[in-house]
């Protein structure tokens, strides 16, 4: 420590006019040049810049397949939720005349193509009509298809 501070006392004693006032240091002077990232003198090991260039270029190509494969992800969740929406649309728009039970799966059938669909607890082994899929109800009030 005794060294470091001897040190620093030189140096500003190396940068005083005659009258003892205090001059602008060089630059390239410091008290520590151990301490400093880039070289201070001459003899110094020349250091090397960082490629900006390729680090643009790679970080820019990873955010890039990112962001992609997070928007693939959300056009998914849409097409799904588009898909729960028609699928529950279309039981409300069927008919049944009972209170369905959150979690039961229904079986939503149509006799003949001039009738509205009808939703029952029936399963498709068990009758002859056409079937056009099988639902669950959830608790978010959507009918999931099965």
């Amino acid at each position: 420590m005794l060294h470091v501070i001897k040190k620093k006392q030189d140096t500003e004693l190396k940068y005083r006019d005659a009258l003892g006032k205090k001059l602008k240091r060089p630059d390239n002077v410091t008290d520590l040049p151990a301490s400093t990232p880039y070289p201070t003198n001459v003899g110094a090991p020349a250091f090397k810049l960082n490629n900006m260039v390729e680090f643009k270029e790679t970080r820019s190509s990873n955010a890039l397949n990112h962001l992609n494969t997070r928007l693939e992800e959300i056009k998914k969740q849409y097409d799904s939720l588009i898909e729960l929406a028609q699928d529950t649309e279309l039981i409300y728009q069927s008919r049944y005349s009972f209170i369905p039970i959150v979690g039961k799966i229904y079986h939503l059938y149509q006799v003949d193509h001039q009738e509205k669909s009808f939703l029952s607890i029936i399963t498709p082994e068990q009758s002859n009509w056409l079937h056009l899929g099988s639902f669950k109800f959830t608790t978010e009030n959507t009918w999931e298809r099965q």
